[in-house]
């Protein structure tokens, strides 16, 4: 009974995500801004706290209240604000039919390669053939819709979300040559995409 008291009175430790300096509102977190830290809180603190391995969550958001050197890092202190893109990065999104979304098998955290393939036939004749657009992006949006206005980066994979027989849409994370390249070659062709094994760089975090 002793011990059952004084868990109640100490709580135990719990990694939390912790602010290393002043950060002002408007700033965009950089993972020197956040450190891990072993606390005793009430659960009901921890409960609104990001935990340790939520820096994801965190670093590249912006601010937008204060936040001391020192204080527990909390999703209410986040600006409520569209997506962030990261510096060098773009958010294109781009139709593609479910058949060939990989069956709809494809969600949110994905890697996929993206072909191109042109809507005119060969003047010999023959069948155009398909080319890489880019090798691998991101896909951070999956969803339905006449004009994409159903895309949904918090959805499951396409399949989850029904089958209307309208467009599927993906919005890939790219860089801007990669962007730009992608945007040009559904202009001029049919664009189709493949689940692929992500990169050894993107499975390594970077120290």
């Amino acid at each position: 009974m002793l011990a059952l008291g004084l868990r109640l009175v100490v709580p135990e430790s719990q990694s939390l995500l912790e602010a290393t300096r002043d950060l002002e509102p408007g700033t965009v977190v950089q993972t020197d801004d956040v450190t891990s830290v072993d606390v005793r809180v009430p659960d009901s603190v921890a409960r609104t706290s990001f935990p340790s391995d939520a820096a994801n969550q965190v670093i590249g958001k912006q601010l937008g209240t204060h936040v001391a050197a020192g204080q527990l890092l909390a999703p209410s202190q986040l600006q409520p604000s569209h997506t962030t893109v990261a510096p060098g990065r773009v958010q294109v999104t781009i139709p593609v039919e479910p058949y060939t979304a990989s069956a709809g098998a494809i969600g949110p955290g994905d890697a996929v390669v993206v072909y191109s393939t042109p809507r005119q036939s060969r003047s010999d004749g023959a069948l155009p053939s398909a080319t890489v657009v880019v090798d691998q992006a991101q896909v951070i949006g999956v969803g339905r819709g006449q004009q994409g206005l159903s895309v949904s980066s918090g959805g499951g994979p396409i399949a989850s979300m029904g089958s209307t027989g309208q467009p599927v849409w993906l919005t890939l994370d790219l860089s801007q040559d990669d962007g730009a390249r992608v945007v040009a070659a559904g202009r001029l062709g049919s664009l189709d995409v493949a689940l692929k094994a992500p990169s050894q760089a993107e499975k390594t975090p970077s120290p």
